[in-house]
């Protein structure tokens, strides 16, 4: 699949998602759960993840600027200012649908920080995600904060940042969670498109 058709895609289903709230409500006209897509015609985001533990992932890749209310972002420096949320706060959305397999694995990044003041650095309290803990998923495995996890983020004025995590947790088959499986980082570079 080109590139070119992958943007293709993405861009119609963030025009099925694009009504929603970044809190799980319905946005002003539309009807449906959280967006958290992007926006075709976005700036592209170069992201590296490196991470070990139950599962060793280490590539690059690209995606889109990710929004978490459909905004329509024209350049890296109006993603480095986040976005409002329909409950108030401010937020900014790491990147999250990978163009490609890092690895050989399907990656999903699920974190947002909430109280977003504009490019600096946060703290894992100030780490969320639309309705679930932050995490990364690999092939469907999600990896998420728990109570033991460390986590910082950074942001730049240019839309690019880093997210460095230890201990994330994993739910297991049997419902059970185990803490402490994975560490690691995710980092990434805004292009103007």
């Amino acid at each position: 699949m080109t590139k070119g058709t992958r943007l293709a895609i993405a861009g119609c289903l963030l025009a099925m998602t694009a009504a929603c709230g970044n809190d799980g409500t319905a946005a002003a006209g539309g009807g449906g759960a959280a967006d958290t897509g992007p926006v075709a015609g976005s700036p592209v985001i170069e992201i590296t993840v490196d991470v070990t533990g139950d599962v060793t992932v280490k590539g690059s890749t690209t995606a889109l600027a990710a929004t978490n209310n459909g905004v329509d972002y024209t350049s890296c420096e109006q993603y480095a200012n986040g976005e409002d949320g329909s409950n108030g706060n401010k937020y900014f959305v790491l990147p999250k649908f990978l163009s490609g397999p890092i690895s050989g694995k399907q990656v999903f990044v699920g974190a947002m920080v909430k109280g977003y003041h504009g490019p600096a650095g946060y703290r894992a309290n100030q780490m969320t995600d639309a309705g679930s803990p932050p995490g990364v998923s690999f092939d469907g495995n999600l990896y998420f904060m728990g109570e033991d996890s460390g986590a910082s983020v950074t942001v730049d004025g240019n839309g690019g940042g880093h997210w460095d995590f230890t201990s994330l947790s994993v739910q297991n088959a049997d419902g059970t969670r185990t803490n402490g499986k994975l560490a690691g980082s995710v980092t990434w570079t805004c292009k103007n498109p």
